[in-house]
C-alpha cells in the first residue's frame, strides 16, 4: 500500500515538473513571437515616420507649380486674428496603418534598451504583438500605454527608477519627453486609479499571476 502511494507521489511530481517546463517553454515561445511581431511593425512605423518627416521638409521651390498659385492659398481675412479651435475640442492623434493595424507612434525606454511600436487601441490579441494605447493621448495628461509582461515588451518595467527618461515619437516625427516619477503596483480592478492619475504618462503591465498591475508614472519634461 505504502509502495503504491509512493509511486503515485513520484508520478505526480513528474507530471508537475513536466507541466512547469511546458509552461516555461510556452511563455518563451510567446515572448519570441511577440518580439518578432513588434520588430516587424516597428520597422514599418519608422519608415512611415521618416517619410512624413521628409515630406514636411521638402523646400517650397521643389513643390509643383500649382501649389504656388494665389488660388491655392485662402483669401486674406479682414481681421488679423487667427482662427483657433475652442479649448474643449481635443486634438486627434495621428495614426498610420501597418500590417492591417493602426499605430500612433514609437515608445523608447533607453535605460531598458527598448524601442516598441504602439498600436492605436488595445485588445488581448493586439497585446500579443505590441504595446497598445489604453487611454488619453500625448496631447494631454493621463496618456496610458499597456503591454504584456513579456521580457521584450513591459516585463522589465519594475527595473525603472525615478528620473529615467522615456520618449514617445508620434507619426509626424515629433518627440515627447517624459521622466519617471514613481513606480507603484495597483490592483487589477483599479481602472479609475489607472486612468485619472494626473500624470502625463503611465505605462503598465500585469504582475506575475495577473492579480496586480506594475505601473510606471511619468511627467512630461522639456
Amino acid at each position: 500500500m505504502r509502495k503504491g502511494f509512493g509511486v503515485c507521489c513520484i508520478l505526480l511530481g513528474i507530471c508537475c515538473l513536466l507541466a512547469s517546463v511546458g509552461w516555461i517553454v510556452y511563455n518563451h515561445w510567446e515572448d519570441e513571437n511577440a518580439q518578432k511581431a513588434s520588430e516587424n511593425i516597428l520597422q514599418d512605423v519608422r519608415e512611415n515616420i521618416l517619410n512624413n518627416t521628409h515630406e514636411e521638409n521638402v523646400p517650397e521651390e521643389s513643390l509643383p507649380e500649382e501649389n504656388h498659385s494665389k488660388e491655392s492659398f485662402p483669401a486674406e481675412s479682414d481681421s488679423d486674428e487667427s482662427v483657433e479651435l475652442p479649448p474643449d475640442v481635443p486634438q486627434e492623434m495621428l495614426t498610420t496603418q501597418v500590417n492591417g493595424y493602426d499605430c500612433i507612434g514609437i515608445l523608447s525606454i533607453p535605460v531598458l534598451e527598448l524601442e516598441l511600436p504602439v498600436l492605436t487601441d488595445w485588445s488581448y490579441e493586439k497585446l500579443k504583438m505590441a504595446p497598445c494605447h489604453y487611454f488619453g493621448s500625448y496631447f494631454e495628461t493621463d496618456f496610458v500605454i499597456a503591454a504584456h509582461d513579456y521580457h521584450s515588451h513591459f516585463g522589465r518595467l519594475s527595473e525603472l527608477k525615478a528620473k529615467d527618461l522615456i520618449l514617445f515619437t508620434d507619426i509626424s516625427g515629433t518627440v515627447y519627453y517624459y521622466e519617471v516619477v514613481l513606480l507603484e503596483t495597483l490592483p487589477g480592478h483599479a481602472t479609475e486609479e489607472m486612468i485619472t492619475s494626473g500624470f502625463d504618462l503611465s505605462l503598465y503591465t500585469c504582475t506575475p499571476g495577473g492579480a496586480g498591475r506594475v505601473t510606471v508614472r511619468c511627467d512630461a519634461v522639456e
